[in-house]
């Protein structure tokens, strides 16, 4: 008898949504600090005096710690068990929350968002795998539903949360917010969670592998997050590049001959899986580029202060905690695409709403779009994750989730960073085309810059200086609605980028079977 079967003996039926509970607080928990912080940034660097490439390091160490962790979970859960991992990362996390909290200098703020990230990537397969295994085939829909949602609602909780601690507090409160989460994570983790399954010798850990992976996308993310600033063809940015594809290359080396690899690559012969892969990769790049663009386009362009920002994020969140329950019964009784081809017209279709977003736009337009965002959310992820992770076999499910997250997580940073490329050469491209436009024969221009003379005259403001500063003025107007161009053209790639989800979404369906009831 397993140790899932004795729970379920101890327990009865209740026992899947005591593990499920028990989940969703330390997904909760930790999924919170990858944007609080984010909020808290730019208190952190002005209270620390840290340079904007010092700042780059807190948030790129922590993806990318995060991103290799989504792998160590399966040997992790393999050697100790649910119950000792889970209360081992969550105790782990406190302590780095903690030193973050109390932190003088960068070296200890880096420390602390590495650990950070890569406990928060620990948890994400771990507590997939966790509630696979208690609940059957056919209310898998419903798990992954429900694991979407611990994945969704901590970005709003701490967006607001973390807005409202940072105006009225300070910036090291943010780091002190969810340890008692943890804690109450931890007691419930030791009550309901098994011990380790197998018996025997633990497995050697894949050392070389997990390094070298880590340095490689450490380079990678470092490279794509300052080949703006630093030049692209600088000699800092090739060799980041160099080093990244060398120890990639390595790495898939090593995993095909090692006895023991941290990530099996025969996993990607299943060809459904293969495919739930891609349409989860492009997806979460589409969604973590929604995640960074619409808050700095509602705070730099809208100045809407942290938590008002935040707040836009609420009716969303409702909605999605109403879909989910819909979504996961659906999932587990029809094709994935009944759900997913849908979502992704809703998701593409709100997108669209957002590239039409100015200055001008009102907090509930946008809200509004972020609603309709929320129903894509809610339709897409759970069953492309149930699907794509029951379509193997059983000795691969713990890789399966790992892989799976992974790639998400791989989606999110390649997303971003191509967004934020993008963004910055449009945003020159934008200022070149709008200069071209003011010349002395623009009646409109020369009528702007008369009527701000005039203002700046009233001012009291000399008439040598007059014309000077309204040019200025006029500058910045230009470099102003560069910007918002620019942010519209991000929303259109994440558009386009969407469409192309469908194709892999709908192989996934055809390549998968719907489970069958009782």
């Amino acid at each position: 008898m397993s140790q899932v079967e004795m729970m379920f003996q101890r327990y009865g039926p209740k026992y899947k949504w005591l593990v499920t509970l028990t989940m969703l607080l330390g997904l909760v928990a930790l999924g919170m600090s990858i944007t609080i912080v984010n909020v808290a940034t730019p208190y952190i660097k002005g209270s620390l005096g840290l340079s904007d490439v010092q700042v780059q390091w807190i948030s790129t160490g922590f993806l990318a710690a995060t991103t290799v962790a989504l792998l160590i979970a399966p040997w992790l859960v393999r050697s100790f068990g649910q119950r000792a991992t889970f209360i081992g990362l969550l105790g782990t996390f406190v302590v780095a929350s903690i030193i973050g909290g109390l932190a003088t200098s960068m070296a200890a703020i880096v420390a602390a968002r590495v650990i950070q990230g890569a406990m928060t990537g620990l948890i994400r397969p771990l507590a997939l795998e966790a509630m696979f295994s208690v609940f059957p085939a056919n209310e898998r829909g419903m798990a992954t539903a429900i694991y979407g949602m611990c994945l969704g609602l901590p970005l709003t909780l701490a967006t607001v949360i973390g807005g409202w601690l940072v105006e009225t507090f300070t910036w090291r409160y943010v780091f002190f917010v969810t340890p008692p989460m943890c804690i109450a994570a931890m007691a419930m983790g030791y009550l309901f969670l098994p011990t380790r399954e197998e018996s025997g010798p633990r497995m050697p850990f894949d050392w070389t592998g997990a390094i070298s992976l880590f340095v490689c996308i450490f380079a990678l993310l470092a490279a794509l997050s300052n080949g703006q600033r630093w030049g692209w063809d600088s000699s800092a940015v090739l060799g980041l590049f160099a080093l990244s594809l060398v120890l990639g290359v390595g790495f898939v080396w090593w995993e095909r001959r090692v006895k023991q690899p941290l990530l099996d690559l025969g996993i990607f012969r299943h060809r459904a899986f293969l495919a739930g892969c891609l349409a989860i990769f492009v997806f979460g790049g589409a969604f973590y580029a929604i995640m960074y663009l619409l808050p700095l386009f509602s705070q730099t362009i809208l100045h809407y202060r942290p938590v008002t920002a935040g707040l836009l994020f609420l009716p969303s969140t409702l909605v999605l905690a109403l879909l989910v329950p819909v979504i996961g019964k659906l999932s587990d009784r029809y094709p994935a695409h009944y759900m997913t081809l849908p979502g992704l017209a809703f998701a593409i279709f709100a997108v669209y709403l957002f590239s039409r977003a100015d200055a001008y736009t009102s907090f509930g337009y946008l809200a509004l779009a972020l609603t309709l965002m929320s129903a894509g959310m809610a339709s897409f992820p759970p069953p492309t994750l149930s699907r794509a992770i029951g379509s193997l076999p059983v000795h691969l499910t713990g890789y399966g989730s790992g892989v799976i997250n992974f790639t998400l997580q791989m989606g999110g940073a390649f997303g971003t960073a191509a967004l934020v490329l993008m963004m910055d050469r449009r945003i020159s491209w934008h200022g070149e085309h709008i200069s071209t436009t003011l010349t002395p024969g623009n009646e409109v221009a020369m009528a702007t810059v008369g009527r701000w003379q005039e203002w700046l005259a009233g001012l009291g403001v000399p008439e040598a200086w007059q014309q000077a500063a309204a040019l200025q003025k006029l500058g910045a107007t230009e470099q102003f609605w560069a910007t918002v161009m620019a942010y519209q053209d991000g929303f259109w790639l994440v558009m386009v980028s969407l469409t192309f989800v469908v194709i892999p979404a709908w192989l996934l369906s055809r390549w998968t079977r719907t489970p069958q009831h009782a």
